[in-house]
C-alpha cells in the first residue's frame, strides 16, 4: 500500500508539472489544445449567455444550425482535398493535431485516408504526456437540436487514454483561423474518457465534464466550434512507473449528431 501511494503522488507531482509547462507554452497546429481532461487550463473564458463575438465578427451562441445530422464520413463528397475541408451542407471545416506539454517529444499528426475514407492520427505520447487531433468547424455550430455525438474508431491507442472533446465556442480564443470567443485562461474543453477504442462510439453531451462555467449539455451543444480525440499517458500500474505510447494510429469516420 506504501508503494502504491508514493506512485500515485509521483503521477499527480508529474502531472502537475505538465500543467504548468502546457499553460505556459502554445501546442500543436492551428492553435489547438487540450480540454478539461487534458489538464491544462480549467477556469476562465466567456460565457454563453448572450453571446459573444470571436474571428471574423462570428456571433456565438447561437450559431449555424446544422442542415443534417452528418458531419463527414470522408467520402469523396464530404472531403476535398484541394481545399482540404471536410464536412455537408453548412457544417463545414478543417482538420488539426497537436503534441503535448513543451519539450516533452510528444507528436501527433492528422491525415485523411482518402482510400479508406477516414480521418487518421498518428504519433507518439512520452510518459506523462499527452498528443491529440480532431476537426474544427469553420463556423461555430448550434447542435441544440441533436443528443450528442457518434463516430466510428479503428486501429490503436498504443496503451494511452482515449479522451473525447467537444471544443466550445467560450473556451476557444479568437484570432487568425480560430473561431472562438476566449480571451482570458481558455482551453478548458468539456469532455469524457472513452471506454472503447473501436468500433461505434456515441457520447451523449450529458456524459460530458468539465468545461469552465459551461456544465449542463443545453449549453455546450449551442456553441460548438470543435471536435478532438486526446491522447493521454496511462497513471501508473504497481512500480513500473507511468508509460509512453509509441506508435498510435487511431482512425476516425462516419461522424455525426445524434437525434
Amino acid at each position: 500500500m506504501e508503494k502504491m501511494a508514493v506512485n500515485v503522488r509521483r503521477y499527480l507531482i508529474i502531472s502537475s508539472i505538465l500543467v504548468l509547462a502546457a499553460s505556459a507554452a502554445g501546442c500543436g497546429s492551428g492553435g489547438e489544445r487540450p480540454g478539461a481532461n487534458g489538464g491544462t487550463i480549467a477556469t476562465g473564458g466567456t460565457t454563453a449567455t448572450g453571446g459573444s463575438t470571436g474571428a471574423a465578427g462570428i456571433l456565438c451562441p447561437p450559431g449555424v444550425t446544422p442542415s443534417s445530422a452528418e458531419i463527414t464520413n470522408f467520402s469523396s463528397t464530404e472531403w476535398n482535398e484541394t481545399t482540404d475541408k471536410f464536412g455537408t451542407g453548412n457544417t463545414l471545416g478543417g482538420i488539426f493535431s497537436y503534441g503535448g506539454a513543451a519539450n516533452a517529444g510528444s507528436t501527433m499528426t492528422s491525415t485523411v485516408d482518402t482510400t479508406n475514407q477516414a480521418l487518421v492520427l498518428s504519433g507518439s505520447v512520452t510518459a506523462g504526456d499527452y498528443s491529440g487531433g480532431g476537426l474544427s468547424f469553420d463556423e461555430c455550430v448550434n447542435a441544440s437540436a441533436y443528443s450528442g455525438v457518434q463516430f466510428t474508431l479503428g486501429g490503436t491507442t498504443a496503451g494511452c487514454d482515449l479522451i473525447f472533446d467537444v471544443q466550445t465556442f467560450d473556451q476557444k480564443p479568437s484570432g487568425k483561423n480560430q473561431v472562438g470567443g476566449c480571451t482570458g485562461s481558455c482551453y478548458s474543453f468539456p469532455g469524457t474518457k472513452l471506454t472503447t477504442t473501436s468500433g461505434v462510439v456515441s457520447v451523449p453531451f450529458a456524459n460530458l465534464s468539465g468545461g469552465g462555467p459551461l456544465v449542463v449539455a443545453t449549453a455546450i451543444n449551442d456553441e460548438i466550434v470543435g471536435l478532438q480525440w486526446q491522447f493521454q499517458s496511462p497513471a501508473p500500474v504497481g512500480d513500473g512507473g507511468q508509460l509512453g505510447c509509441p506508435n498510435i494510429n487511431l482512425t476516425i469516420t462516419n461522424v455525426s449528431f445524434v437525434p
